[in-house]
């Protein structure tokens, strides 16, 4: 669950294993503070989200910074899988297009709702913000990506 939730909010596997490394090291400090134990599952599920962010953040400014050198495409193909039904697959294929280009918090929020299938309370949950932020931030990301995939159409008409 850690690898798949990781995997589809970075994008890539090159650095899937050290951020679910820092979830769980994360998750060993804080396991004190699991009230329920019935609900590890979605609580480590969090934990992987806030450490992707973080480090999709901490990337984007060593981008800036250039001292990023290990950027490669994301491999669209495997994150959708052979047994996806073709509209769903062409949804995600230019969702995950664009999403690198988004700011950290709305990428997250999208990948998570849609991607992942998350309810909109599940989705403030595991990002540790209110119902309303995490609706203005998928509003935001929405609409940014239909402004890239319509300037896209325009470039390849």
């Amino acid at each position: 669950m850690a690898n798949g939730l990781a995997y589809r909010l970075l994008g890539r596997d090159m650095d899937v294993d050290d951020v679910v490394q820092d979830a769980f090291v994360e998750a060993l400090r804080s396991l004190p503070r699991l009230e329920t134990p019935s609900s590890f599952s979605s609580w480590l599920g969090s934990i992987v989200v806030r450490t992707s962010a973080k480090f999709l953040r901490r990337r984007k400014l060593q981008r800036r910074l250039g001292l990023w050198h290990r950027d490669e495409p994301i491999d669209i193909d495997t994150l959708l899988g052979s047994a996806m039904p073709p509209d769903v697959a062409t949804e995600l294929r230019s969702l995950y297009r664009t999403v690198e280009k988004l700011p950290t918090d709305l990428r997250v929020a999208l990948v998570l709702r849609i991607v992942e299938g998350m309810t909109l309370e599940e989705t403030a949950a595991h990002v540790g913000t209110s119902l309303a932020t995490i609706k203005r931030r998928i509003v935001k990301g929405q609409q940014l990506l239909d402004q890239w995939v319509e300037e896209e159409k325009k470039r390849e008409s």
